[in-house]
């Protein structure tokens, strides 16, 4: 009977021990960096919640800057760096990059509420509208990767956190996690695992990948040698087949304008020169442009940005020259100069 009762324990603590070790790791690594505060998120081993390290870092870094100046978006913002539009706006503007992963009309929205709610001014934005991209939600996610920080979104802090918990036991998750812990960075990790640095700047939340911009920028041939698949055939500029802005979108899209109207903010509304050359439908060009006349710049289809694959790191996001090149644009014009 004893030999039976230490049988039965035995079974019992080991699960018991393995559940209180997974449970303390992920506590102590913190993988998603989303249980405790950060003074900096560079340098991530986990692909991050973007839309959570803008939304920390603004929160964090605002009582000591006094943002008044900002770019929403996707991830394709990053080739808007906030010091180089900083150029281009009055000596007081204080820029912040306030942009999220695959973000949405949704996700844009929130925030600049959530700004305004705040009595945060909003003197300059630049905001970045994707056609594949900025409506295909209309609400909040369910992923732990683009899921909206509970502060801006009025949610629940504690769906949250299990949100990112549920991540974490996932076999194929905490394998490629632990993985790295006693291997490093393996091939197989690839997905889940950041493979080369990242770099945020703590002050306007600018993304720097210098490997990737080393390498394209002084071995441009083995760059693009090595991407030639992923610059598939383009067939010439194409326009969308149906629209995309739906009713609540448009409704969004509104009060957007309103809030604008508000603060008296100098904006402009930037159409992505995607790699793909479709052009906006033109019933959802309307709608921006009655929404926000005389301030949307459509550099969709085929033009002198579009057409040149090396403008690209990949086909979906363009380089820091193109970047540069349409804040000149929608800034001073062509052939003017600063």
């Amino acid at each position: 009977m004893r030999r039976f009762i230490r049988t039965i324990l035995k079974f019992s603590i080991v699960p018991f021990v393995v559940g209180c070790l997974f449970l303390l790791g992920y506590w102590h690594f913190d993988p998603f960096k989303v249980l405790r505060t950060y003074a900096d998120f560079s340098k991530p081993v986990i692909v991050p919640n973007r839309d959570y390290v803008s939304t920390e870092t603004f929160i964090r870094n605002n009582p000591r800057y006094h943002y008044n100046s900002f770019i929403f978006g996707s991830s394709r913002t990053m080739a808007l760096k906030p010091a180089r539009w900083k150029k281009y706006l009055p000596q007081d503007a204080e820029p912040f990059l306030f942009d999220a992963s695959n973000e949405s009309i949704y996700g844009i929205y929130t925030k600049i509420k959530w700004l305004d709610q705040q009595g945060i001014p909003l003197k300059n934005v630049l905001l970045l509208i994707c056609h594949d991209r900025t409506f295909t939600h209309s609400s909040n996610v369910d992923s732990h990767l683009y899921i909206k920080h509970p502060a801006v979104s009025g949610e629940s802090m504690r769906d949250f956190q299990w949100l990112f918990f549920k991540a974490y036991i996932q076999p194929d998750f905490w394998i490629r996690f632990y993985g790295y812990q006693l291997l490093g960075y393996q091939s197989w990790m690839k997905g889940f695992i950041q493979e080369k640095p990242i770099f945020y700047d703590t002050r306007n939340n600018t993304i720097y990948m210098p490997f990737q911009e080393r390498l394209v920028s002084q071995h441009p041939d083995e760059y693009y040698k090595e991407k030639k698949g992923v610059f598939y055939q383009r067939k010439g500029q194409k326009i969308d087949k149906s629209t995309i802005i739906e009713y609540r979108q448009e409704k969004m899209l509104q009060e957007i304008a309103n809030i604008f109207k508000k603060h008296h903010t100098n904006y402009k509304i930037i159409l992505s020169p995607l790699y793909e050359q479709v052009k906006f439908h033109p019933n959802d060009l309307a709608i921006l442009q009655k929404l926000f006349p005389k301030r949307v710049y459509d550099f969709t289809g085929k033009n002198g940005l579009t057409s040149f694959y090396q403008n690209y790191y990949e086909q979906s996001h363009f380089r820091t020259g193109v970047g540069d090149a349409v804040m000149k644009k929608v800034y001073l014009g062509p052939g003017k100069r600063r």
